[in-house]
């Protein structure tokens, strides 16, 4: 029976393994819709917008997604500590993004109420800023804001840190057990197949340990199935026995 590692769950139900898979699929999805964030300057595809220093901070980043999202997910399924690692690290920047940019725009939103009047509108133009303050919204677009910001960020630090621990059992543990060759023999017996190492010997190589013990037995066997054929069950020859 093939040896299944028991990673532990994520999500209250879901294996670890399957679900770090997703949140590998996820990145990569997310990288596409950053992608049309940068190229398109929509802010519809992006989850902050409202601070200009930072408004194309997490979409830039986002797009390594494209990449590390697939290397991710190749190493999740053959267990490679050193590809998740790459993925980890991205989450782990992605975060800060997020944080970061997300307080920036919080800020932001704090001039709502007086950016209509403000002296700052005239020197930098902030379009987003000006159509919730036209539109009287300022106090229900910081609320919204944040609870939007923090959902997004409770949710991606929830994905950093399972894929982190995974990535932590991968590092600590090989992802096979190392049995230096104890229950070999079986192997061959249980898959129904010839030992490869055999035509070592025949070709002259030194035969190893457990090969010479077959050999033995072998050897053994066909004394005493020589010794059967001239003597009988009280040791006399046979020939004896016939006369």
């Amino acid at each position: 029976m093939a040896f299944v590692r028991d990673h532990g769950t994520c999500c209250i139900f879901l294996p670890l393994k399957l679900g770090v898979s997703l949140v590998a699929m996820l990145v990569f999805m997310d990288s596409i819709v950053c992608l049309l964030a940068t190229f398109t300057g929509d802010i519809r595809f992006q989850p902050n917008g409202y601070s200009e220093s930072l408004y194309h901070v997490p979409s830039i980043l986002g797009i390594l997604g494209v990449v590390l999202g697939f290397t991710g997910l190749l190493g999740i399924y053959d267990d490679k500590p050193g590809w998740l690692q790459w993925l980890v690290y991205f989450l782990f920047l992605k975060i800060i993004a997020l944080g970061t940019s997300s307080l920036a725009d919080f800020f932001t939103l704090r001039k709502c109420d007086s950016w209509l009047t403000s002296a700052e509108r005239s020197v930098q133009e902030n379009l987003q800023l000006t159509k919730l303050a036209e539109a009287g919204v300022c106090p229900w677009a910081r609320l919204a804001y944040a609870l939007g910001a923090a959902v997004v960020l409770l949710f991606w630090t929830y994905c950093t840190y399972f894929t982190w621990v995974y990535w932590q059992q991968l590092e600590c543990n090989p992802a096979y057990p190392i049995d230096f060759g104890a229950g070999v023999d079986r192997r061959w017996v249980q898959f129904h197949v010839k030992d490869p190492r055999l035509s070592e010997h025949e070709e002259g190589q030194p035969l190893l340990p457990q090969h010479l013990m077959h050999e033995e037995e072998a050897q053994y066997g066909t004394q005493k199935s020589k010794h059967s054929e001239h003597y009988g069950p009280d040791g006399q020859e046979m020939a004896d026995l016939e006369g």
